[in-house]
């Protein structure tokens, strides 16, 4: 197992949102997404079925990285709108006891064993993958998710800008991976490059995965 050191959160912002609220906006986000098409393949169940991945996932980077929120009115209502999910390096990877913790029993009781295998595949492919284009202490990108009622308002530099300065700062690079190809160009603006393009094995799914260099301060 890769073990890399623990980079510095301390200064980065604090933000305790519901975590269910957090949850429904990531499951409606990805909702056409195609990596969780793949998982959930079942539209009618999808949104509903995807929230106990998305529980389980920021429960623990809430626990063990940093979670950015960016709130606004969504229906009229004073409500969270989209988040970006970052773990350091050390944390990415879940013990039993995390999966225990966090819901993982949970998942597999509403999800089934089908898709909790389907997305374990999955995962184990991406580390793969992580583990082998970067060895050295990172921030890693988990999930970048804004409610489809407020997607076209520039919400996501708001969401990433300023931890992305933060990280520049404490000299750390940033990693990700995505699965639908409209997300490359994104993150592309702000500084990601592909390291990896490919298919997730024994799936259509295309994975990106991509990485973003520490800026020089001037």
């Amino acid at each position: 197992m890769l073990r890399l050191s623990q980079p510095d959160i301390s200064d980065m912002p604090t933000t305790q949102p519901p975590l269910n609220d957090l949850a429904h906006v990531f499951s409606r986000a990805f909702f056409h997404d195609p990596l969780f098409e793949y998982f959930f393949a079942d539209p009618s169940q999808r949104q509903a079925l995807a929230f106990f991945t998305f529980r389980f996932l920021v429960a623990h980077a809430r626990h063990n990285g940093q979670v950015d929120t960016t709130p606004q009115p969504v229906d009229d209502h004073n409500s969270l709108n989209g988040a970006a999910v970052w773990l350091p390096s050390s944390a990415i990877e879940h013990s039993v006891i995390d999966m225990l913790r966090f819901g993982a029993v949970r998942a597999l009781f509403k999800q089934g064993p089908g898709a909790i295998k389907r997305q374990m595949v999955a995962a184990d492919a991406m580390q793969a993958v992580h583990h082998r284009v970067l060895t050295t202490p990172h921030m890693y990108l988990l999930l970048l998710g804004i409610d489809p009622s407020q997607q076209g308002r520039g919400l996501s530099t708001p969401l990433l800008q300023p931890s992305l300065d933060l990280f520049d700062q404490q000299g750390l690079p940033c990693y990700l991976d995505t699965h639908n190809p409209n997300n490359v160009s994104l993150y592309q603006r702000f500084g990601f490059e592909v390291v990896h393009e490919g298919d997730i094995p024994g799936t259509s799914v295309q994975h990106w995965a991509m990485l973003r260099q520490c800026k020089s301060r001037a």
